[in-house]
Formats: C-alpha cells, sequence, structure tokens
C-alpha cells in the first residue's frame, strides 16, 4: 500500500537485477528509481517503497538534471567525509521519508482495535 501523498510511479520487479547490481559498486543495492519508475529485484516493503518515493519526487522536481544534481551531492558528499550514499543530500531526504512513514505506520497499528 502506498502512502497517502504518493507521486505517480511504476514499480517492477526484476529479480535478475540483484546481480547485476551485485556486480557493481552497488553490491547491496535493493532499487533504483528513474523518473517515474522504481526498479527493485524484490517486492518493496511500506517504507522502503517511501524513501523510492522520495526519488520520484526528486525526479519530479529537477527532471533529468537531477541525475547530475544526484551524482554532484555524492561527489560532495564523499569530499566531506561522509561517504558517496550516506552524505548524500537527495538521500538524506529519502531516508527522512522513510523514517516518516515508518512512524505513520506505528502510530496506525496504535489505534487498531484488538481482535
Amino acid at each position: 500500500m502506498s502512502p497517502p501523498d504518493a507521486p505517480r510511479y511504476g514499480l517492477h520487479v526484476v529479480p535478475w537485477l540483484r546481480r547485476l547490481g551485485a556486480l557493481s559498486l552497488l553490491p547491496d543495492w535493493l532499487a533504483i528509481t528513474l523518473g517515474n519508475d522504481i526498479f527493485s529485484w524484490r517486492p518493496l516493503d511500506e517504507v522502503e517503497l517511501a524513501h523510492e518515493l522520495e526519488h520520484v519526487r526528486q525526479w519530479n522536481r529537477y527532471g533529468l538534471p537531477f541525475a547530475a544534481r544526484y551524482l554532484r551531492a555524492s561527489l560532495q558528499s564523499w569530499l566531506r567525509g561522509d561517504g558517496w550514499y550516506r552524505g548524500n543530500r537527495f538521500e538524506v531526504a529519502a531516508r527522512a521519508a522513510a523514517r516518516r512513514e515508518r512512524l505513520r505506520l506505528a502510530q496506525l497499528e496504535a489505534i487498531r482495535p484488538v481482535s
């Protein structure tokens, strides 16, 4: 189930992508977002989807230049000593979206009636 404010997106689960990603610089990757399309090697849970939907929003905000902005943010993060992924401002925003979704789901669980 998508978060209530989800943008339009397509989720494509392609299991063989796991091996392809493992051959690259991303051995622990789960998904990659290109425009409104999310490619993953397995189905995503709600929190993982919220992370990727933030990337969809970023693509929608910046268009094709987002790819260059993302790479520049990775380089800046790496030069700061934060690693190319962990300190990338776009990844920071995506992790924040995932945290908000985790909190939203926990709140829904807390108010669900006991059967």
